[in-house]
């Protein structure tokens, strides 16, 4: 009843932005978060990184790009791929570990221990910061290159070495769709 009499009242504008807040909100719910705790982190390879770090890292990955259909292991991935970059020598390491300290104090604490909406806000802060563009740009490169996404939306991989994309799918652009 509310509802309809506040829709009644409301202006096109209004009830556009109040449908937009709702659908950011059915959407936060949507998030699978990690299945993961720290102690499941003791994966072999993480040199620089520590089991909390490594989750908190694969958590955030996860929480720019939700895919509910894809397993922990994908996003691990992204930790290792960042774990090589860590290995390389140059300022990531430090720039990891700044946007920790930095991530953890915008929630007030333990991020891990922080609401869905902490983190989300905590996140939107950051989104111009040095680490959070290092963070997206990494987890773009490592989600959307590993096979098990490509299952998930129905790309096909490679075509150069099946002589390339004219008799194999040049007018099959469904996966794009």
């Amino acid at each position: 009843m509310y509802l309809n009499h506040r829709l009644k009242k409301t202006s096109r504008r209004e009830f556009l932005l109040f449908t937009r807040q709702l659908l950011l909100k059915a959407s936060v719910l949507t998030i699978c978060p990690l299945r993961l705790r720290a102690m499941d982190m003791g994966a072999p390879g993480l040199k620089y990184l520590d089991a909390s770090c490594a989750l908190l890292l694969a958590e955030v990955s996860r929480l720019l790009f939700p895919h509910d259909s894809l397993p922990d292991k994908v996003y691990l991935d992204v930790v290792r791929d960042i774990e090589t970059d860590m290995r390389a020598g140059d300022s990531t390491g430090m720039l990891i570990k700044q946007g920790m300290v930095l991530l953890n104090s915008k929630v007030g604490g333990v991020w891990q221990s922080a609401t869905l909406e902490q983190q989300l806000e905590a996140l939107t802060s950051l989104q111009h910061s040095e680490w959070f563009v290092y963070l997206h740009k990494r987890s773009i490169e490592s989600l959307y290159r590993h096979p098990q996404v490509w299952k998930l939306i129905g790309y096909e991989g490679s075509s150069v070495e099946y002589g390339g994309y004219l008799h194999r799918g040049f007018n099959d652009i469904d996966w794009l769709v």
